[in-house]
């Protein structure tokens, strides 16, 4: 992938915003062997489910992302000096879980399996980075109306943001998509959330 580590997850997180998009669902939603279309009040209740457990979700991202951005910092700092009882990695990601309230079963080692570990090297966060400015796209140029698949809405997205990969500033291509500064409001509401 060749572009800045905070922007990588974009594109893939503004295409995932397509599955819970009626129009979207009816044009793909099929099927395989009548070719019938996914009921309305079926895809209703898919739209209604979507933020069930996210909270959890984003919790468990933003621990993720903090034990990434530690196992890449200053080993002293977690390795059982400067006051700190954590020796091993398997002791660092229990104890970020329990720091976020999420689960942790003991003897387990999920992290040992955690690919982006290794491929995002302290870049993790970039995954919700990525959902915040997705988020902004989706609703600013996508989300109104028949925009999802408006031609025009998708030749822009595809000359301001994916043509140029890796060479041009994220923050650049993102003004010129939408217009003005990226904001986090979008991605609050895609939460149901208000008052933020």
């Amino acid at each position: 992938t060749r572009t800045a580590m905070d922007f990588v997850e974009t594109p893939s997180h503004l295409m995932e915003f397509y599955v819970w998009n009626k129009e979207f669902l009816n044009i793909i939603g099929r099927h395989y062997q009548t070719g019938s279309r996914i009921p309305d009040e079926n895809i209703e209740n898919l739209v209604k489910s979507r933020n069930v457990f996210k909270a959890i979700e984003i919790r468990a991202q933003c621990a993720h992302a903090t034990f990434d951005q530690t196992i890449f910092g200053i080993p002293e700092k977690w390795m059982g000096t400067q006051g700190s009882s954590t020796t091993t990695t398997t002791d660092l990601f229990a104890a970020i879980h329990k720091d976020h309230n999420l689960l942790h079963v003991d003897g387990t080692h999920w992290h040992s399996k955690f690919g982006h570990l290794v491929t995002y090297g302290a870049g993790y966060y970039s995954y919700l980075y990525a959902s915040i400015f997705s988020s902004d796209l989706w609703r600013t140029c996508f989300d109104n109306g028949s925009a999802a698949l408006n031609r025009t809405a998708g030749d822009k997205y595809r000359n301001e943001i994916l043509v140029h990969g890796g060479s041009k500033d994220p923050n650049d291509m993102l003004r010129n998509m939408l217009g003005r500064e990226p904001k986090a409001d979008s991605f609050f509401q895609s939460l149901n959330m208000s008052g933020h």
